[in-house]
C-alpha cells in the first residue's frame, strides 16, 4: 500500500477533530449565556472558570494540531488513541460544568481522569514523534519534544494522583486541594516552553 493512500483518511479525521475542539470551546460560552450571573462576584467567578476551562482546551488543541501534521495514522493502536482524546475533548465541558453540583467528588474525580488521559494520550504521540528510527520530525527538533512529551506525561500524573481521597478531604485556601493539582500542569506546560530555548544558549 503505498503512503498516499495511507495518509489519504487523515485529512477527514482532521476536520471531525476541529469540529469536535470547537463545539467542546463553545459549549462553555454557551453555558453562561444560558446561565447569566446575578452578583458581580458570581459574574467574576464564571469567567474565571470558563477560562480555565478554556486555557485547558486551547492547550490540548494546539499541542493536538501541531502533533497531528507530522504523525501519520498508521495502525489501529493510533487511531484508537486519537478517537479516545477526541472522546475526552468531547466530554470536558459537561464533567467541568457540573463540578459544582452535590456531586463534586464523583465529578471531579472523572475530570481528573479525563484530563489525566488527554494529557497522557497526548504525551505517547509527542514521544512517538521523538524516535530517531520513525524519521517524523527534523533532528533539531528531536530533543525539544522528548522534553514535552516528559512534561506532558508528569501533567498525566498529576491529574491521576489527583484523585486520591486525601486531595479532596484537605483544603488550600478553602478549596480541596484536588482543584490546586490541576493548576499546576499549566505551570508545567510555561516552563517547559523555556527548556528549548535554555538549551539554545548552552
Amino acid at each position: 500500500m503505498s503512503e498516499t493512500s495511507q495518509t489519504r483518511p487523515k485529512p477527514r479525521i482532521e476536520s471531525l477533530s476541529d469540529m469536535i475542539f470547537g463545539l467542546a470551546l463553545s459549549v462553555g460560552a454557551i453555558t453562561l449565556v444560558g446561565n447569566p450571573p446575578n452578583t458581580t462576584g458570581q459574574l467574576y467567578n464564571d469567567i474565571a472558570s470558563f477560562g480555565f476551562s478554556f486555557l485547558i482546551l486551547i492547550q490540548v488543541w494546539m499541542r493536538y494540531t501541531r502533533i497531528m501534521s507530522a504523525l501519520p495514522l498508521e495502525n489501529n493502536r493510533t487511531i484508537l488513541l486519537n478517537t479516545t482524546l477526541l472522546f475526552c475533548v468531547s466530554v470536558e465541558p459537561f464533567l467541568f460544568h457540573i463540578l459544582g453540583s452535590i456531586i463534586a467528588n464523583s465529578v471531579s474525580v472523572l475530570y481528573a481522569l479525563d484530563l489525566g488521559a488527554l494529557n497522557l494520550i497526548l504525551a505517547f504521540f509527542t514521544l512517538v514523534l521523538a524516535d530517531e528510527e520513525r524519521k517524523l520530525i527534523a533532528k533539531d527538533l528531536i530533543k525539544q519534544f522528548r522534553i514535552e512529551g516528559l512534561f506532558t506525561f508528569f501533567a498525566a500524573a498529576l491529574f491521576f494522583v489527583s484523585i486520591l481521597p486525601f486531595f479532596w478531604t484537605h483544603n488550600l485556601f478553602g478549596m480541596p486541594i484536588r482543584y490546586d493539582l490541576w493548576i499546576i500542569p499549566l505551570v508545567i506546560l510555561g516552563i517547559r516552553k523555556r527548556i528549548p530555548k535554555i538549551g539554545d544558549r548552552s
